[in-house]
């Protein structure tokens, strides 16, 4: 072969190893996890939990139709509370803040969130199976407070304490709870901090045992502290012994008192080892101030950092008389921000605060500055959430689902390849493998993008087979005519695909246009067809103009062909 015909093989290949490479954690996750429940995930070993989480976020998602779960549409009600205010779009805004902290607490995968119009937001959240629940969760209204972070001295005297009643009762006494915004991210760690001079002394912990140093068994989970917060490495097993140890009832009665431990939504940094971590503040049981004393808050570009943000906000009359006194009070002490029991930002107290208007520091980027200004106006706006729609997907009807919807794929592409084999004989055969690999370019570009398969992403799948399958007749009935005029193989071939070319295009281009345009202002399952017809229409059109263009070049350019199987 010529280099022309090396160079084309060589990106068939290649294209071929990376989507093996893309699908290989999908085919072991589906083969080892994908029938496990939540409840036995949970129990997997350390080990083979981590195995589970990889594989999950590189391989293709399930949607709500065939993992089973929730669907739901709220609506705003726009005639109570703040929400009466002229501009609807930014109350929607809030109340999608909102809800996507509280979905995160279901450990949801791939939940989907997003807006309908002016008023109406649409959730759908795979593997969830309890209605109720959800219900509960979603119709509460957001906690926005302000409260003090504890001081040095009080977070030592509190760990001590700790380490004391764990020592002198060493058993579980109560249930681990759930992290609220967490998700699995924060940790603990099992050497104790000293002094405040943290990052450069990050070091990866070397626990003794399970439950680190039995002299402070708390304590010594930790790796630092830092402008007042306990840093812990992403280390689930002893994640979990943290939880167990600061939701005791005797630790909470004895050692905690008018204090308790939350965790912070941000994300600290590495150990030497490359283990993130995370920050938990000891804060105050006194809620300082409620959200609902909150007028507006918005980005403002931040005086002290050169094309940095901060966030302005102001509070109403009530509110700005306390906060000046909250502030006055607390000159040099750490104020946390907590939505929804996680704190969001634990600035400094730089002086008082009269008026009521104050801003937040810190290093935030643009994004992280918009979403913290819609997090806290999202306190000041308890906007009254309807269920106007709620279906419910039970597992077992979407592993039916799953399996048809699978069944119908295999059954259309057996289809078509049987009907191009018997219709068009070895060229048949030989667009039946570009088929293949069109379906097999699908597949793995969905898992690289994240989207979710979802049955009308399978029908979408079997229209992209259907129009490979249409560019293939385009292309053969074009050489056919070619043949009929008594030309060469060769040059049959070259006018084939050149006639061909132009009807393909325009009508794969019209259809991948609608495609966009679906994409565009769908929601949900109409997005899910959209994504997977738009790579299905461009994978049809590699594998009919580039891969099966290649195989007859490569048969007839060193040698001359008399007749061809089509």
């Amino acid at each position: 072969m010529d280099r022309n015909l090396w160079i084309r093989l060589g990106v068939i290949v290649g294209v071929v190893a990376i989507c093996t490479y893309l699908l290989a954690p999908s085919y072991t996750y589906f083969k080892k996890y994908q029938k496990l429940t939540p409840q036995q995930v949970a129990k997997l070993p350390e080990a083979e939990h981590r195995e589970y989480q990889g594989l999950l976020d590189k391989s293709i998602k399930l949607g709500l139709d065939l993992q089973g779960g929730m669907h739901v549409v709220l609506e705003m009600d726009t005639l109570q509370g703040h929400a009466r205010i002229e501009n609807k779009r930014d109350a929607q805004d809030r109340v999608l803040q909102v809800l996507t902290t509280r979905v995160d607490k279901f450990g949801v995968t791939e939940p989907t969130i997003s807006k309908q119009g002016e008023n109406r937001i649409m959730l759908q959240l795979p593997g969830v199976d309890d209605p109720a629940r959800v219900r509960k969760i979603i119709q509460e209204t957001a906690q926005l407070q302000f409260r003090m972070v504890e001081d040095r001295p009080e977070v030592e005297s509190v760990l001590k304490k700790i380490d004391e009643l764990v020592k002198a009762n060493p058993g579980t006494a109560a249930t681990p709870a759930t992290i609220p915004g967490a998700a699995g991210a924060a940790a603990d760690s099992t050497r104790h901090a000293k002094g405040d001079s943290l990052f450069p002394e990050l070091a990866a912990p070397k626990p003794e045992s399970p439950t680190g140093n039995p002299d402070a068994p708390f304590s010594s989970q930790f790796v630092a502290f830092q402008n007042g917060a306990l840093y812990l490495p992403n280390d689930p097993v002893r994640l979990a012994r943290i939880n167990e140890i600061r939701n005791r009832i005797d630790v909470k009665e004895r050692a905690l008192g008018a204090s308790e431990f939350l965790w912070s939504s941000e994300e600290g940094p590495h150990t030497q080892d490359g283990l993130a971590t995370k920050p938990l503040y000891l804060v105050k049981k006194k809620v300082e101030l409620a959200g609902d004393r909150l007028e507006d808050a918005h980005v403002s570009p931040d005086p002290e950092r050169p094309n940095g943000q901060q966030i302005a906000f102001r509070l109403d009359r009530r509110g700005a008389r306390q906060f000046a006194k909250v502030t006055e009070a607390n000159v040099g002490h750490l104020m946390a921000i907590v939505l929804d029991d996680v704190v969001k930002s634990a600035p400094n107290i730089k002086g008082k605060i009269p008026g009521g208007e104050g801003v937040i520091q810190g290093t935030f980027t643009d994004k992280e500055a918009r979403d913290l200004a819609i997090v806290l106006r999202a306190g000041a706006l308890p906007v009254k959430l309807n269920f106007i729609e709620e279906r419910t997907v039970g597992p077992t009807l979407g592993a039916d689902s799953l399996h048809r919807g699978v069944m119908a794929s295999l059954i259309g592409l057996g289809v078509s390849v049987l009907f191009l084999i018997v219709y068009y004989k070895a060229s048949g055969a030989l667009a039946a493998l570009g088929l293949t690999l069109n379906m097999f370019i699908v597949l793995a570009a969905m898992a690289t993008l994240g989207a979710a398969m979802s049955l009308p992403g399978i029908a979408g799948l079997v229209l992209s087979v259907a129009m490979a399958v249409d560019a293939n007749v385009l292309i053969f009935e074009r050489i056919r005519e070619e043949l009929r005029k008594n030309k060469t193989v060769s040059s049959s071939i070259e006018a084939g695909y050149k006639n061909a070319f132009s009807a393909i295009l325009d009508s794969n281009l019209t259809t991948v246009f609608s495609g966009i345009v679906l994409l565009y202002f769908g929601t949900g399952p109409v997005k899910g067809f959209a994504v997977t017809l738009c790579i299905g229409i461009t994978a049809s059109m590699f594998t009919a103009l580039f891969c099966t263009r290649f195989v007859y070049d490569a048969l007839t350019r060193h040698r001359k062909m008399t007749k061809l199987s089509i």
